[in-house]
């Protein structure tokens, strides 16, 4: 997932239901700095075991749905990626809308959503992506991962 975000020290990003941590740690192991790091996390638990392993990174206990407030909360404008490892493909399409529109909305223009799933088809809903003019592409197929899961980025059509 850091691969496919493009991590750097200059990319800002937001990251959406980071949990325990693994995708966060990723993420600053391959260069993002935690002043570019913007963790927005529901779970007031996951939240406070976050700050405390990454205190230098912000965290927000907020809902993903409300994404483009949150960050605008957080003083940014835009952001160069947004990484996911909610189930956005277990929840209803307004939901999923509402995430995925949010993370658009706060996405530079070639910024890049980038999502985790376990399913085998690309985890946005296929009339969402016509809605939103979105290009689909599985970056990487994990088999050693049980169950198996992919990697999948989303980019604005020009």
């Amino acid at each position: 997932m850091a691969k496919a975000a493009q991590c750097g020290p200059t990319r800002r990003v937001v990251e959406l239901g980071p949990g325990t941590g693994p995708v966060t740690s990723a993420l600053l192991a391959h260069g993002v700095t935690p002043d570019n790091l913007l963790m927005v996390e529901l779970d007031p638990a996951f939240v406070d075991h976050l700050s405390m392993l990454h205190p230098s990174a912000a965290v927000v206990r907020g809902d993903a749905t409300r994404v483009h407030r949150i960050v605008q909360a957080h003083g940014w404008e835009t952001c160069d990626a947004v990484v996911s490892g909610l189930p956005l493909i277990a929840m209803p399409l307004s939901v999923q809308a509402r995430i995925v529109r949010g993370a658009f909305s706060v996405l530079a223009p070639d910024g890049v959503f980038v999502q985790f799933t376990y399913g085998p088809f690309a985890p946005v809903n296929p009339e969402l992506i016509r809605r939103l003019r979105l290009k689909p592409r599985r970056h990487a197929w994990i088999a050693r991962n049980l169950p198996p899961a992919s990697v999948w980025t989303f980019r604005r059509l020009p």
